[in-house]
Order: structure tokens, then C-alpha cells, then sequence
């Protein structure tokens, strides 16, 4: 590579000229900012001769309207992810924000532990949020490195803590009384997906291919309107059809379409329409919980109140960490009331000798 600097009568400030693979390239900024001095010239042709010395220049980073912004590098990140669109939309977000912050011009190769720590102190809204941010950066500077676009992850600050809450959920009474509220027609679909603990997106998924003789089969999911051949965790999971289960396909609307169950008979579920259902249906019932909180979570800890033990309902969820599991034990207060309240206490037996019975 040769290179200098140069001055411009014209525009009356500063350039590096570099000769690079074949081509001549005039660079005229440097962090973004106009070369007005000699001295930032030779810094930035030093730096360029530095970066090609360690392996690491990339001239994109110096052309103008470069593709190693955030902004613009986020957009090759995310056309080329297989996350769900609802993950994209939240990634764009998160992404647009750390612009606001950091400016236009920032490129990822510039992203370091002050930048990051700078993020966190300017953001103005919850600490989920807060998260939400770095974890997109973190996840687009990943893919950065397996593109080749950077050579090491840099140091990111820890995550802000928050105070888990107890999970929302519905006690089967409460359930069961929820589901009468329901128009009979719409029953199906909401019993099916409490009946196994299913996300929304997956209950709305299934299709007739999902039943095998005794099993169901969890394989689908719907992001919004996109459906995936896949489930949110990337994982097949396999569940025997209950007796309820059943009898819940039994009394569901036939239809000619692929799909398991359907709004009119043709097409599937919209997430928007179930959520109208089910929010007519909890005031008429006068209780009050979201929908995926009732279908999900109410399954994990009916199933602990009855004393099924922790590892058989991660199975049931098809939860890839127990940990992900041990948030339904927290909003048992009963069970460790018992445990505590029964603490060596011991029932007597009377006892029984050879011969003689003890009176």
C-alpha cells in the first residue's frame, strides 16, 4: 500500500490518498469530522498503515455514506438473521436508539466499553429497555465478528438488574371459568393451548400434520402473520394427547384447511383477533390477566401446586435451562409455608414388639 497526505487549495483542508488493491481512494474525514490540520492527517495515514501492518484495515470504514455504520450495518445484520420478525422489530428499535445516542456516523468498529457505558447513562426509560439495547448491539457486533468486519467482541458492561416479579396466573377455577366465558365456536384453541402450556404463536401454528396417532408434535410457530417452520427455541417437542386434549379436537370446528384449528373455518387465528376474545371473555368473567400469562404459565404452576415436580414441567415447556423453569416455584408461598411450619415435626408411630404389643 502506498500512501500520503495532501492539501486541498480548493476545499482548503486535508486528505489521505491511499493506492489499495487496485484502487486510488482520497479520504477526507476522519471520525467523521473534515482533516483541517497536518497533523490529524498524518495521525489518520499512520493509523491506516497500522491497521494494514495488524491485519485489520477495512476501507469501508473511510468511504463516505460507509455500510459499517450502526444504521447501516444493523440493516445487513438483520436481512440476513432467522430471528422472528417480532425479534427484528425489536432489534430495530433497540438500534435506533443507540443512534440517537451515538450519532450517524458512529461505525461498529468504533463501539467500545465507554461507548456502551455512554448508552446506558443517556437512556431515559426502564431498565428492560435499557437491556434491550446493548443485548441488540451485542448480538450485531456477533455477527460482525463472524462476518469478519471485526476481529474480537469488545468489553460490555453488565446489564442493569431488575426485580423479577412472580409470574401472573390463573388457578384452574379461575381458568375454567375464563373458557366458559368464551363463545363455544372460539373454545377449541384457547382449552388446546392451556391444556399443554403452548405459546400463542405456537397453538395458532398447529396444523392436522402436528397429530400423531397418541402425540402431539410442536414444531411451528407464527411470528404476527409469518408462520416458521421452527419453534421459538428451535426445538421439536413431542407431548401424548390427553384424554381432555381429546375431546377438545373432538368438539373443535371442522375445516378444509391445513390448519388445526380456525377462525371461520379457513383461515388461522390472527394474534390480534385471539386477544379480542380473550379480553371480552376475562371481563365478562371479571378477572383480569393478559393472555399469553393465562395460556403459558397458568400450566407451570398448577401443575407445582399439585406437587409435580420441577423437572417434569421444563420437560413440558421444552425449556432448554431449568433456570428458565425455577421462576414458577417463586409464587408458591403455601408449599413454603408448609415446609417451614412442618420443620421437625414428627409423627409418633406406636410401637409394635415381638410377642407383646406395647398398650
Amino acid at each position: 500500500m502506498s500512501g500520503t497526505y495532501q492539501y486541498d487549495l480548493r476545499a482548503k483542508r486535508y486528505y489521505v490518498r491511499i493506492y489499495w488493491q487496485g484502487k486510488d481512494y482520497k479520504i477526507y474525514r476522519y471520525n467523521g469530522e473534515p482533516i483541517w490540520h497536518e497533523k490529524t492527517a498524518e495521525k489518520l495515514l499512520n493509523k491506516i498503515r497500522a491497521e494494514i501492518d495488524d491485519g485489520a484495515f477495512d476501507i469501508r470504514v473511510y468511504l463516505p455514506d460507509s455500510p459499517l455504520t450502526i444504521q447501516a450495518y444493523s440493516e445487513t445484520w438483520l436481512n440476513s438473521s432467522t430471528a422472528c420478525n417480532n425479534t427484528k422489530r425489536v432489534h430495530r428499535s433497540a438500534i435506533k436508539k443507540a443512534v440517537e445516542i451515538l450519532g450517524d456516523n458512529c461505525l461498529i468498529t468504533s463501539l467500545n466499553y465507554s461507548k456502551f457505558c455512554k448508552i446506558q447513562q443517556s437512556l431515559d426509560c426502564s431498565a428492560k429497555w435499557n437491556n434491550a439495547v446493548l443485548i441488540a448491539l451485542k448480538a450485531m457486533l456477533h455477527f460482525a465478528l463472524k462476518d469478519g468486519v471485526i476481529k474480537k467482541l469488545p468489553v460490555f458492561p453488565p446489564l442493569i438488574k431488575t426485580q423479577e416479579k412472580d409470574p401472573e396466573y390463573l388457578t384452574y377455577e379461575k381458568q375454567q371459568k375464563v373458557i366458559k366465558a368464551i363463545q363455544e365456536e372460539h373454545r377449541p384453541i384457547f382449552e388446546f393451548g392451556m391444556e399443554f402450556g403452548l405459546r400463542v404463536g405456537e397453538v395458532r401454528a398447529l396444523k392436522k400434520d402436528c397429530i400423531e396417532e397418541n402425540e402431539l408434535v410442536i414444531k411451528r410457530s407464527f411470528s404476527q402473520w409469518e408462520l416458521r417452520e421452527t419453534t421459538k427455541t428451535y426445538r421439536i417437542r413431542h407431548l401424548p394427547l390427553t384424554t381432555r386434549a381429546k375431546e377438545i379436537l373432538k368438539a373443535n370446528r371442522p375445516s378444509f384447511s391445513d390448519y388445526l384449528f380456525t377462525y371461520d373455518g379457513r383461515r388461522p387465528y390472527h394474534e390480534r383477533k385471539m386477544r379480542e376474545i380473550w379480553k371480552a371473555a376475562c371481563q365478562a368473567a371479571g378477572i383480569n390477566i393478559i393472555q399469553k400469562n393465562a395460556m403459558r404459565h397458568s400450566l407451570g404452576c398448577q401443575l407445582l401446586d399439585e406437587g409435580v415436580d420441577l423437572k417434569t414441567v421444563s420437560d413440558i415447556y421444552g425449556h432448554s435451562t431449568m433456570d428458565m423453569t425455577r421462576k414458577y416455584v417463586r409464587r408458591i408461598p403455601h408449599r413454603i409455608f408448609n415446609a417451614l411450619e412442618n420443620r421437625g415435626k414428627i409423627i409418633e408411630l406406636p410401637r409394635v414388639y415381638r410377642g407383646n404389643k406395647k398398650k
